[in-house]
């Protein structure tokens, strides 16, 4: 990487090296190490010919899920590019939109056991910074002083993992002077133990898998998504080579910035093993892929447009539901007993049919309905997680009560949904506030997070809200 942060990889690759015809050819790999958006990969077909045009056949078939890049030089790493998007060719070389590169994944074992160490990148930075204050002075010195003590720590299969706050430095000019640009970065480190046997492929699929859950807690915290971005693998193997290096990089289409939002949690009820117990209870939940997609629809709710955001709320709110409550499938009756009352009722609708009361079209789609009735309403699901969770719903629709509010904002997400019509948009702003509060509430419940842990000022969007006081507040006074 060069001082103002530009990453340039150039080398000599084939496509076919078992080939007869290795297609052989010059990659040039270009980012900003500090900005995801970028990621640039271009070839130049080498050879006489009739190589290159050979090579330029070969990528009219070519695999858009992986494109494989062997090494020429036998002490260089194979790239993988993934996810191509799109891509332009001629009889010289191509230009490829990828969606992620891999350098030295897929590298062959070792035989001896390496310590190996990574460095997860995500973004928006900010979102563990705590309080505390900083001094800028003339000298060029910086003084950091952080409010908050004790590391953020993460439990894993694969090790501990920590969560940091730390800083970059890349050089750049202005109006002709020197400029030295400090960027905040988040971070997850660690380190894990490559033994004989293992492969870096293995241990790279598994720490994915430790990553998401830790990205999926961030985001319920911080109220927006929060992802990775590249990971960065660092092992010492000879006194002649010391280090060696592998590589993973995502190409995303717009970089992430902190919002304004309050926190849901802050970072200094992460520390002291606080983002460990609410990722390890995430894991451990029997609905945990489903309330990773509820915190997924739910974070990107915070930065999107109003309809988006509220539909995509509104989804959130009945994944969590249904994944929190005692029957995620929310079926009323059992099998047995379903079978029976859908003979009768679709009986009872037949003879309505041959007696001329309706007409067959409308009996065919009542019957097509009959499923449904099986299943209980999304407003007697939330009475009974209400219930059950003891979650406080006395402040968010304090005139017409929380069950008619919930009807109308049902009503405004039909409306949205159905017919992509919106009849109120201030109140459907207000009501989409209203939502996350409630899914934020019932999903802290489930996972048993203490209240004293939750940030203080997390509802002070519904505080704002323009209406009558909370009378569970006005009765405790």
């Amino acid at each position: 990487m060069s001082k103002d942060g530009k990453v340039h990889i150039q080398r000599q690759f084939s496509l076919q090296p078992d080939q007869l015809i290795p297609l052989r050819f010059a990659a040039s790999i270009r980012y900003q190490k500090h900005d995801p958006t970028s990621l640039d990969v271009e070839i130049l077909f080498l050879g006489g010919e009739e190589e290159r045009a050979e090579a330029y056949r070969a990528t009219r078939a070519i695999d858009i899920n992986l494109v494989k890049l062997h090494a020429i030089n036998e002490s260089e790493d194979s790239i993988n590019l993934l996810g191509l998007t799109r891509w332009r060719s001629s009889i010289t070389g191509m230009t490829l939109e990828v969606g992620a590169i891999e350098i030295g994944i897929d590298r062959d074992d070792d035989d001896q056991p390496l310590e190996v160490s990574f460095t997860v990148e995500l973004q928006p930075s900010g979102i563990l910074s705590g309080f505390g204050s900083i001094e800028l002075h003339c000298n060029g010195d910086i003084n950091t002083l952080h409010g908050d003590e004790g590391q953020i720590l993460v439990q894993t299969s694969l090790g501990q993992i920590e969560a940091m706050e730390a800083y970059d430095y890349l050089d750049g000019k202005a109006f002709g002077d020197k400029v030295v640009h400090r960027i905040q970065r988040i971070r997850l480190i660690g380190e894990f133990k490559l033994e004989v046997g293992d492969t870096l492929r293995s241990l790279h699929d598994r720490l994915l898998e430790e990553i998401f859950p830790i990205c999926s807690a961030l985001s319920l915290c911080y109220r927006q998504p929060v992802d990775a971005y590249e990971i960065e693998y660092l092992w010492k193997v000879t006194s002649e080579n010391p280090i060696k290096r592998a590589f993973y990089r995502r190409k995303w289409h717009k970089s992430r910035e902190r919002t304004n939002d309050n926190e849901l949690i802050d970072s200094s009820n992460l520390r002291d093993g606080g983002l460990s117990i609410l990722v390890q209870t995430l894991k451990d939940h029997p609905e945990s892929k489903s309330l990773d997609r509820g915190i997924g629809f739910l974070s990107h709710s915070y930065v999107s447009f109003l309809e988006t955001a509220y539909f995509m709320a509104f989804s959130a709110m009945e994944t969590i539901v249904n994944a929190v409550s005692e029957d995620p499938d929310g079926l009323q009756i059992g099998s047995s007993a379903w079978r029976k009352v859908q003979k009768a009722l679709r009986k009872s609708i037949s003879d309505c049919a041959e007696g001329g009361s309706i007409s067959l079209d409308t009996a065919k789609h009542m019957q097509e309905k009959l499923p449904e009735l099986r299943r209980a309403s999304l407003a007697s699901r939330i009475d009974r997680v209400v219930e059950v969770y003891s979650v406080k719903t006395s402040d968010l629709w304090t005139a017409e009560g929380f069950a008619a509010g919930l009807k109308r904002a049902s009503e405004f997400r039909h409306d949205l949904f159905h017919a992509a019509h919106t009849s109120d948009l201030d109140l459907m702003s207000v009501d989409l506030t209203r939502i996350r509060a409630f899914s934020e509430r019932l999903l802290l419940a489930a996972l048993s997070w203490p209240e004293d842990r939750r940030w203080a000022w997390r509802d002070d969007k519904v505080h704002r809200i323009i209406q009558p006081a909370d009378p569970e507040a006005v009765v405790n006074d």
